[in-house]
């Protein structure tokens, strides 16, 4: 299919979420350090997933979904950034203030209205990603909006919630979470449904995340910032992408969702209305030779059946990108556990099951043009897995897409998840009570909202030139510039974080945080030359303490400089002569080659005795 589509005419809506971890002193609703560090765990724990009626007294079909798999969670846990409230052991503590601010700070960039009254809710988690089995969020603002070139899109809402574990092994029996990253502080973005096309999303997701950036608590790095994505036609549904974080590929991921539901529609128009079969046939497999199906049934395993009229030929029909029919229903099989399907669009001899599947054909009166599959695995998941290929090959007949949760993989493709969950899902948190925001802190907020990025680049171009300007607003370390601009020469700043840095991390050397902020107070403060920074900073990832102090004890006196400058002058006396101050140059490389300081102290000094010396 041609990457070109009418956007327009085909009804397209999206909107898009933007979950922003924020870089704060202690995590959401306890006194936890958010800085994360790559350590082996202290210990671990083990939960199982029980679903109740909210607050309506209806039960919320996503949850109802996920625990019918009877998963367990295993739950890592880290001394020091994990406490009881992440063991769900503890009630929360009350909401960081900094979190707060700046969830605030940002509401007010993109003009949204500041709710009176915070009150923080429950939301139901579905995957285990929780220990609770909900995440606690609460409504900081309402009816935002921000521009673009292609036109001005709303933002509906903004959240300020904890963050979820971070998933590290996952299968059929059992999900493993780290704890560490459970509770940092999460902003979350929802537009409204007026994004016009894919690209449209990608230049509204830049946008909201350099805002995010410009408010100077933006974490940084892989998984720190996330977008879910709702995509529909007019002709297809809603569907929610969840946890998609290369927003340069945005549009990419939107565009194969519509080709997805726009050759599923397609397809249904070509279909003819038709009756799905689906039968236990395990007695069709005893004497398979098919080591798969043998091993499912020596574990009092069964398999089950289905007929797909008029499907023949179209099972590898690709839906988008390189992801073809059969794997729609494929995921549809997986969520309830088992590990796929074998179909007649295959190769069957490879499996060796020709035979099995004549016979299966013959018991369901198989026409050339339907599809059979196979499910084998454990009774009630095969059963089940059976019935849900079954409901979902149903809609294909008339091209009927469900509205459902999908996750994003690599190829920017889309997989089946869960259904899209219900109004069910939210309840009021009793152990935090609500928190009240005055007219007269949103007017302290508006008297000083940050400069955006954007902004930035453009003061700062004059200064230091477009390219280092670019560069230095893209950079994690900004906010030392920030810290440092009114004290410290700009150039030579940027210069240090966006090339001195980077050059000797690139080296696989580490400067702490803390030590280059060390560094560059002694800079500020005219202690070190702007040649020392990079020394500094050696020695600092080499592991020295004290970094600048050690440079100072070593450094050159004025005194010593003086005399091995005018002695380089004497020596040269006759080519100072002929040249006068044109000298100045050579004689400097002379002067530096003899002795350990930095340009800047050396060329006063030059300059004096080469004027005295005339």
């Amino acid at each position: 299919m041609s990457k070109e589509m009418d956007y327009k005419e085909l009804g397209f809506k999206c909107g898009i979420e933007i979950h922003q971890q924020l870089d704060t002193d202690r995590k959401l609703f306890c006194h936890c350090p958010v800085d994360l560090v790559d350590e082996s765990a202290d210990g671990a724990f083990e939960r199982y997933l029980n679903v109740v009626a909210g607050e309506s007294g209806e039960k919320d079909r996503a949850a109802e979904q996920e625990i019918q798999k009877s998963r367990k969670y295993i739950y890592k846990y880290y001394d020091r950034n994990n406490c009881l409230v992440e063991a769900d052991e503890e009630p929360p503590h009350s909401m960081s203030e900094q979190a707060l601010e700046t969830a605030l700070i940002f509401a007010r960039m993109v003009n949204a209205d500041i709710v009176p009254e915070i009150q923080v809710m429950r939301k139901m988690v579905l995957d285990g990603s929780n220990t609770s089995g909900f995440q606690r969020t609460s409504m900081i603002g309402l009816n935002g909006e921000i521009e673009t070139e292609t036109g001005i899109v709303k933002i509906e809402d903004i959240e300020l919630e904890e963050e979820s574990a971070g998933i590290h092994e996952k299968d059929s029996e059992k999900a493993v979470y780290d704890l560490n990253r459970l509770g940092v502080p999460l902003v979350e973005i929802g537009t409204d449904a007026s994004i016009r096309t894919p690209e449209h999303a990608r230049e509204v997701a830049l946008r909201l995340g350099m805002l995010l950036r410009s408010t100077g608590k933006a974490r940084r790095g892989l998984g720190t910032i996330r977008q879910d994505v709702n995509v529909s036609i007019e002709e297809g549904a809603r569907v929610e992408i969840k946890g998609f974080q290369d927003v340069k590929n945005i549009d990419e991921l939107i565009r194969l969702e519509v080709e997805r539901q726009k050759n599923l529609v397609e397809l249904g128009e070509d279909l003819d209305e038709a009756e799905l079969v689906a039968d236990n046939v395990t007695h069709l497999f005893e004497n398979t030779e098919n080591q798969i199906i043998s091993t499912v049934l020596e574990n009092n395993g069964a398999v089950y059946a289905l007929k797909l009229p008029g499907l023949t030929g179209k099972m590898k029909q690709k839906i988008s990108g390189e992801k073809y029919l059969a794997l729609e229903l494929v995921d549809y099989a997986k969520s309830k556990g088992v590990k796929g399907i074998l179909h007649t669009d295959e190769d069957l001899q490879k499996y060796e099951l020709v035979d099995e599947f004549e016979e299966v054909a013959k018991m369901f009166d198989r026409d050339k043009e339907d599809v059979i599959a196979v499910i084998a695995a454990e009774k009630n998941q095969a059963r089940e897995a059976a019935k849900e290929v079954q409901k979902r090959a149903k809609m294909l007949y008339n091209g009927e897409i469900p509205e459902e949760t999908r996750s994003a993989e690599q190829d920017f493709t889309t997989s089946y998840m869960r259904p899209l969950p219900g109004a069910a899902r939210m309840y009021p948190e009793t152990d935090i009570a609500p928190i009240r925001v005055t007219e007269s802190r949103v007017k302290e907020i508006d008297q000083n909202i940050p400069e955006t990025l954007e902004e930035k680049k453009e003061r700062l171009e004059d200064e230091v030139g477009e390219q280092m300007a670019s560069q230095l607003v893209s950079s994690r370390r900004v906010g030392l510039f920030d810290k440092f601009e009114d004290s410290a020469d700009q150039k030579d700043l940027a210069n240090y974080i966006v090339n001195t840095l980077p050059r000797i991390e690139s080296e696989g050397f580490e400067v702490s945080e803390n030590a280059i902020e060390k560094i560059l107070q002694a800079f500020s403060d005219s202690k070190i030359e702007k040649g020392q920074l990079e020394k500094a900073s050696r020695l600092a990832a080499e592991g020295e303490e004290s970094p600048v102090e050690k440079i100072l004890e070593s450094q050159v006196s004025e005194k010593d400089i003086e005399e091995i400058v005018r002695l380089v002058v004497e020596e040269n006396s006759e080519m100072v002569g002929e040249q006068g101050m044109r000298a100045q140059g050579p004689l400097m490389g002379d002067v530096l080659q003899r002795i350990d300081a930095d340009g800047s102290r050396v060329a006063p000094v030059l300059q004096k005795v080469l004027q005295e010396h005339l």
